[in-house]
């Protein structure tokens, strides 16, 4: 059975007026990429969304006729049990007043109607398939586009027959049963048309033009019979509210009261019956259903319920049309939903049914985009943008060594998630989207990429009279031509719907608004930006010309026209720099994206553009061709090419479908490593110079060494790969040895493809072939240089291009065992470019223990990145105190403060035959002292040998002096030793003033 929706279902089908985007301007046909490029395809996709209409079922079978291009006539597609549908074949052209019902199943019989005309007449012949024995059987229809007498029509299925419309005498129609073998059978006549409603083997409900007075009647004709009965008398065309022909009745719906006639007695007169649901349409045997428009997603929601009310309605989700009743009285419709692709659906009770069979994908046919937009190296699509389930596509892009790459496309918006999806805008992640028609208020609206919606939406009642000059995720500007001053620039931002005019020729970037201000009276001009969030202005540039049609990228301002309205040149710019260059603007609107801008070229008969792509960042300044602009796919119909102004990359549609993305950038450094100096001195250890550069393109290169000015060497090569790895081994081209020092490198790279040049990599390489070296020093007694346990430690290089050193210590301890061992190398600085430093004040790892020696090392770091070896050691002993107990006092002795002696103290006799006795265990023996004029002798007894006698007699005073030093030999042993006072060599020279020993370990 055909569906009932065509009438009194306000479901227009109407293409939206393209929003103009500003940059996206078509001129001149499209042609192939040019050669030398990096590129990729997408695949003219097939619709997620295919269209099928004029739904008929009987049992296991249902039948559709579906166009499966938009330039294409409809066919007609058979599927049973669910199985892989079967193309009937191209079906006759539908393009009438009345509806022709181009295929169906009624019974086991397929009945597909075609024309043999190839302009796509109507039908001329039907012709039908019995799908249990396969027989098949052709009825002629007699079509005249005349309409002269014996002008035939086919209106619908009759189980293995047809309904045909006849014209006959005095421009009279009548409407006839043709069967095979048999005699035309007249049903009804005297009428000016007549449109079946539906049909099936048994009867048919018909709506006929009656004379004399030509008024609409809606009847019910059984074919065995030829009983007729009026079930509507509708003043126009127009259905009823709702109808029901079912297996067993026929009927209208008027309100919530159903008059419905037994089809086995149509002659009994009618019965009613109250519905509970009063704007119920569609009616079988056993269930209501309805469809309600949801302006919410643009989508026709059909609800179904028990036709006795015993179930409550239930949205069956996603968007459901073309629902029809079958000649099983089984209810079937046509659904979109998230998780299922565009299908038959058969109802069961007014639910979706899981029955296998009961659901039968509808083949899908190419897509129709006919709108593009790039941002951030993503592509957008409009599938389907001519239908109210148009779906948004999204395809990641990269470009790599291997080539340019597009992923397979994602969903953003689903068919459920909005009207027709015309002309696209992308930025910041997000995409901005016409949606609506002339039959419905228009807006515009912003999604994630996860399709969710952000803000509220900017409405208006006819977007044909708007046009977005500028997005930035956030905020659009638009040009409105609804208000007083034609073109209003409108600032419009989603989040919260605020509005606000702004100048003309303003820009959106980086959450501000740039827009020119004339200072005062003068000839100069000011970009000025304004931060839209604090509102702050600052001018970012000034122009000695009028500026038009700002665009903005990072710290790049480009103005479109420089000077009257009629300008053809533009100015591009960057803030805060006077340097400017000129644009042509001659041919179509520049555009200025992040590192790159696109220009056009006029062919020389001027029927082709060529957008063409200059890298900002790279060495050469030359354009290259991208390709030649496509034409549009119909006047309403959006560009078919778009830029990405975030990211190199731009995109066309061909004629097929296939969308082609070209990459417009240049060669990126994606990893350097480039050392900073090397030795080659043939030890082993950095003999070359090895940088390492990673494109994300292959390259040719070349890289540049100097002196100064003076180039030393240069090496090239090619990378497949992107991988640049050059080898210098220090010598010049005829192979003798470079100087050591400093030099000057410079890479430069060219895209092996494209032959675009990307930017320079420049920086300095050292070569040195002597191994650093430093050396270190420190106070022999600590004490000589301190009156604390903290050690003065210097250090210097020994070799040239010294860049910083390492600093470390060792320190002899006694174990358990009473063993002196020296312990391991430990760092106390690391990388430092200091040249002293005091062990035991802060940043020390430990304080320093009286009684043990401290050995210092140094080792330094060049410019060439060598290392060299730890230097000799520098041994500082700390001396222990006059008033340790290691000391033993026999005889007269006093102990004096004095702030100049080693921890501010002395132990002073003048006593003949004091002494003081200690154990040395070590090598070395110093006695440390105070020189005075008073300064008496001491003996110094070692193991009871006196091995040198010491006078401490000065005429200055001086403290912390070494005055005795004895080596006790080369390994360490305990030693007896006594410091015994001695007479004086006068009685004012007598006095022995003691500070401390200290014992080398």
């Amino acid at each position: 059975m055909p569906p009932l929706r065509r009438r009194f279902l306000a479901v227009p089908a109407a293409a939206l007026t393209a929003l103009a985007v500003t940059q996206a301007v078509t001129v001149g046909p499209a042609v192939a990429a040019a050669a030398a490029d990096v590129s990729t395809t997408l695949a003219a996709r097939t619709t997620s969304v295919p269209a099928a209409g004029d739904i008929s079922g009987s049992g296991q079978a249902v039948v559709w006729r579906q166009k499966t291009s938009a330039d294409t006539r409809a066919h007609g597609w058979l599927a049973v049990s669910g199985g892989t549908p079967q193309d009937l074949g191209r079906l006759a052209d539908t393009d009438e007043t009345v509806t022709v019902h181009a295929v169906s199943v009624q019974d086991g019989v397929v009945a597909a109607a075609t024309s043999t005309d190839p302009n796509g007449a109507l039908a001329d012949h039907v012709t039908l398939r019995d799908l249990g024995s396969g027989a098949e059987d052709v009825l002629p229809v007699a079509y005249d586009s005349s309409g002269a007498a014996g002008d035939e029509r086919y209106r619908a299925q009759a189980g293995d027959g047809i309904l045909v419309q006849q014209s006959y005498d005095n421009d009279l129609v009548r409407l006839v049963l043709r069967t095979p073998n048999s005699a035309d059978q007249t049903l009804l006549s005297g009428d000016e048309q007549y449109e079946v409603l539906a049909s099936d083997a048994h009867g048919a409900l018909v709506l006929r033009r009656t004379a004399p007075g030509w008024d609409h009647r809606i009847v019910y004709v059984d074919f065995a019979t030829g009983t007729t009965v009026t079930v509507a008398e509708p003043t126009t065309d127009e259905l009823p509210q709702g109808l029901e022909f079912t297996p067993g009745h026929v009927g209208v719906v008027d309100g919530a009261t159903l008059t419905e006639w037994q089809r086995s007695a149509p002659g009994d007169g009618p019965s009613k019956v109250t519905l509970p649901y009063a704007d119920a349409r569609w009616i079988s045997d056993d269930t209501l259903a309805w469809y309600r428009w949801s302006a919410a997603d643009g989508a026709a929601e059909l609800f179904a319920m028990a036709r006795d009310g015993s179930t409550p309605a239930t949205d069956l989700g996603g968007t459901a049309t073309d629902l029809s009743v079958g000649d099983d009285g089984r209810m079937r419709l046509t659904l979109y939903r998230d998780d299922v692709d565009a299908a038959i659906q058969t109802l069961t009770d007014g639910r979706i049914s899981t029955a296998a069979g009961d659901a039968t994908t509808i083949p899908a046919g190419p897509a129709r985009l006919d709108a593009l937009a790039l941002s951030g190296g993503a592509l957008y699509t409009a599938d389907d943008s001519s239908r109210r389930q148009g779906v948004l596509l999204r395809s990641a892009l990269s470009a790599g060594p291997a080539g340019a790459s597009a992923s397979t496309p994602s969903r953003v918006l689903a068919y459920t998630g909005g009207l027709v999806h015309q002309t696209l805008a992308a930025a910041g992640g997000r995409v901005l989207v016409e949606q609506g028609s002339a039959y419905e208020p228009g807006h515009f609206q912003v999604y994630d990429e996860d399709g969710t919606p952000v803000g509220t939406p900017l409405n208006y009642a006819d977007v044909s009279v708007v046009s977005v000059v500028d997005f930035d995720g956030e905020r659009a500007l638009v040009s409105d031509k609804t208000t007083a001053s034609d073109g209003t620039l409108l600032l419009y931002t989603f989040e919260g719907g605020h509005t606000q005019r702004v100048p003309s020729g303003s820009a959106l970037y980086g959450g501000a608004l740039y827009s020119s201000v004339r200072n005062g009276t003068t000839s100069t001009w000011s970009i000025r930006r304004t931060d839209l969030t604090t509102g702050t202005v600052t001018t970012a540039a000034t122009v000695n010309c009028l500026p038009g049609g700002l665009q903005v990228r990072g710290s790049r301002i480009l103005l479109t026209t420089c000077g009257t309205a009629a300008s053809t040149t533009g100015l591009l710019l960057k803030a805060g720099s006077s340097a400017t260059t000129t644009v042509d603007s001659s041919v179509h609107t520049p555009i200025l994206g992040t590192d790159v801008l696109y220009t056009f070229t006029k062919s020389s008969d001027g029927t082709a553009v060529t957008l063409n792509a200059q890298s900002l960042t790279g060495t050469s300044t030359e354009t290259q061709p991208l390709f030649t602009l496509p034409d549009k796919a119909d006047t309403g119909a959006a560009d078919r090419w778009a830029v990405d102004r975030d990211a190199p990359w731009a995109a066309w549609m061909d004629d097929t479908g296939v969308t082609h993305v070209v990459w417009a950038g240049v060669p990126t450094a994606a990893s350097s490593a480039a050392p900073a100096g090397f030795s080659p001195n043939g030890d082993g250890k950095t003999d070359t110079w090895a940088p390492t550069w990673t494109y994300d393109r292959p390259v040719s290169w070349t890289l540049t060494l100097k002196s100064g000015t003076t180039q030393v060497r240069s090496l090239t090569g090619t990378s497949t790969a992107g991988k640049v790895a050059p080898v210098w081994n220090g010598t010049t081209p005829t192979g003798s040895a470079a100087a050591e020092g400093a030099y000057t490198w410079t890479l430069t790279a060219h895209d092996t493809v494209t032959g675009r040049a990307a930017a320079d990599i420049t920086g300095k390489v050292t070569l040195r072939r002597t191994v650093p070296a430093a050396t270190v020093t420190s106070p022999t007694v600590a004490s000589s240089a301190a009156t604390t346990a903290s050690v003065p430690v210097s250090w210097s290089a020994k070799t040239a291009g010294v860049k910083s050193y390492d600093i470390g210590w060792r320190v002899a301890t006694r174990n358990s065992s009473g063993v002196w061992k020296l312990g391991s190398l430990q760092t106390w600085r690391t990388g430092t470019t200091a040249t002293s430093a005091v062990f035991g004040k802060a940043g020390s790892p430990v304080k320093p223990v009286a009684g043990l020696t401290y050995r210092f090392y140094v080792r330094a770091h060049d410019d060439a990145g060598q290392t060299g070896a730890w230097s000799k050691a520098a041994a500082t002993g700390i001396p222990v105190d006059d008033r340790a107990t290691a000391l033993r006092y026999t005889g007269t002795w006093k102990s004096v403060a004095a702030t100049s002696a080693w921890s501010g103290t002395e132990r002073v006799s003048a006593t003949k035959g004091a002494y003081v006795s200690f154990t040395a265990d070590g090598t070395q023996l110093r006695v440390v002292a105070t020189r005075k004029s008073d300064g008496g002798r001491f003996a110094v007894v070692v193991d009871g040998q006196t091995v040198g006698t010491v006078n401490t007699y000065a005429a200055r005073t001086a403290y912390r002096q070494v005055v005795f030093t004895r080596t006790l030999g080369t390994t360490i042993k305990t030693h007896k030793v006594q410091l015994r006072i001695l007479s004086g060599s006068t009685s004012a020279r007598s006095t022995v003033t003691l500070d401390a020993v200290m014992v080398t370990r």
